[in-house]
């Protein structure tokens, strides 16, 4: 019994993901010996996080005079000026025209090439919900809404449960990983520890858009460390103490892996794409490495965390959320390009998170903590140049509208990390485990990628 069958055959037999954490040490002892099933190909996803909540009602704007209109009177003072809005021209049907501003070209450019598209007020959510049902009190709701900590951590974990350890990535890749054949995980984060990566067997590798952290001191690429080297392996050799096999076990892997990498990386040839100097497209940059590199690390599937901060815009909103949506956009225009020249569009999914939405209204130099919010979604498999999902009403008071324009989702966070789960190789009962109140909502009104 492969690895794969066996974590299913526990699941089905009654041990949910709610509990999934209390078997990971026998999980962990079946790791080194079975083997996960073979997948076909490569892929890899990418997943920019959008730490502080995006303003993603001030990305998608309605361009039609009667619906810019309502938005202008409910923004006030935040409002892009209307003759500023590119036309997203789509297919898709909704209730009001939408534009981007005219400094997120770069987006509207890969809209209308089909490469991008929009996926419309996700959010966290326990079960489909209504303004009706929230009011009455029958509705079931996630716990501590409007908090940035524990609304990253819903988005991560794809759950209701903030006491989760485990996140949706890391249990994909206990499914899929062997580790005994490789001890670099398929989990790489550039933005430290984060728990949509963690699973309970896998971890994720951290590094930086410099490269793999070395031990500088015990770094073989420099001869003269070698004498260094092995005194350092003497000594730690000499200990056979529970706890010193631990540390001779961390320490090795770790040099091992960063060795790997950094060699991986030297051997690369230098692509035509120029990225910008900001953190977020060195980032990128970093993840395009990595992915050319993918044959020498042994890699068949891999996910890239990256957080980009800054959206908490309570101030300075007029300044800052501009700039923060050019970066984004460009970075994703220079990262697109630079997949096409590895040849691997197809194979490479790129997707932003965010804690949550932020307020229709104006709090005078900005927004606050909101709930539904949009995401964009990009690559070669992506059915792009659509939107999908439910536009909400921009209007205040509306069935959307919980009170200050904050947003009811329509579509659940965890609906959307299923539809990138299923594109990377899970099957359907996988992705069930995954996901484990997936069964709640309609998993069919956002298939945005091409393969489901």
């Amino acid at each position: 019994m492969n690895k794969r069958h066996f974590l299913k055959s526990i699941l089905a037999s009654g041990i949910g993901l709610s509990s999934y954490s209390a078997v990971g040490q026998q999980l962990a002892m079946i790791n080194a010996s079975a083997k996960a099933t073979p997948l076909e190909g490569y892929k890899a996803l990418v997943c920019i996080f959008l730490y502080g909540g995006n303003d993603s009602y001030n990305m998608l704007i309605p361009t039609e005079n009667s619906d810019y209109q309502t938005y202008a009177g409910v923004r006030q003072n935040l409002a892009i000026a209307q003759e500023s809005l590119i036309p997203l021209s789509t297919s898709s049907l909704l209730p009001y025209s939408l534009g981007v501003p005219d400094y997120m070209s770069p987006v509207s450019e890969l809209f209308h090439q089909g490469r991008l598209a929009f996926i419309n007020n996700v959010g966290p959510l326990v079960e489909p919900t209504s303004k009706a049902n929230i009011e009455n009190g029958s509705a079931l709701l996630p716990p501590q809404l409007f908090s940035h900590n524990d609304q990253q951590k819903l988005w991560e974990t794809a759950g209701s449960n903030i006491n989760e350890l485990s996140g949706w990535a890391g249990r994909m890749a206990d499914l899929l990983t062997d580790t005994s054949s490789n001890s670099l995980s398929m989990n790489i984060s550039l933005a430290g520890n984060n728990v949509m990566q963690t699973g309970n067997i896998v971890q994720p590798y951290s590094m930086t858009a410099d490269g793999a952290p070395m031990f500088e001191a015990l770094n073989p690429q420099h001869n003269w460390n070698s004498q260094r080297i092995a005194l350092f392996d003497q000594l730690i050799a000499l200990d056979n103490h529970v706890l010193g096999n631990s540390y001779k076990k961390i320490m090795s892997t770790a040099r091992t892996n960063a060795l790997q990498v950094n060699q991986a990386l030297d051997s690369l040839p230098i692509l035509s794409t120029t990225f910008e100097a900001d953190s977020l497209s060195q980032e990128l940059e970093m993840t395009t490495k990595l992915i050319a590199a993918r044959e020498a690390l042994g890699m068949k599937r891999q996910v890239f965390f990256i957080g980009f901060g800054g959206w908490d815009t309570h101030d300075r909103q007029l300044l800052d959320h501009p700039r923060l949506l050019n970066t984004l956009s460009l970075a994703l225009h220079r990262f697109n390009e630079a997949i096409n020249e590895l040849g691997l569009s197809e194979f490479v999914t790129t997707f932003t998170a965010s804690d949550f939405g932020r307020t229709l209204t104006s709090n005078g130099d900005g927004t606050d903590h909101g709930w539904g919010g949009h995401q964009l979604v990009m690559g070669g498999a992506v059915n792009g140049g659509k939107l999908y999902g439910e536009m909400p009403e921009l209007a205040l008071n509306s069935q959307n509208d919980l009170g200050d324009g904050r947003m009811i989702p329509t579509t659940s966070s965890e609906e959307y990390g299923a539809q990138l789960a299923k594109w990377f190789g899970l099957t359907d009962a996988e992705v069930a485990q995954v996901f484990p109140t997936l069964s709640r909502f309609d998993q069919h009104n956002i298939n945005f990628l091409q393969s489901i």
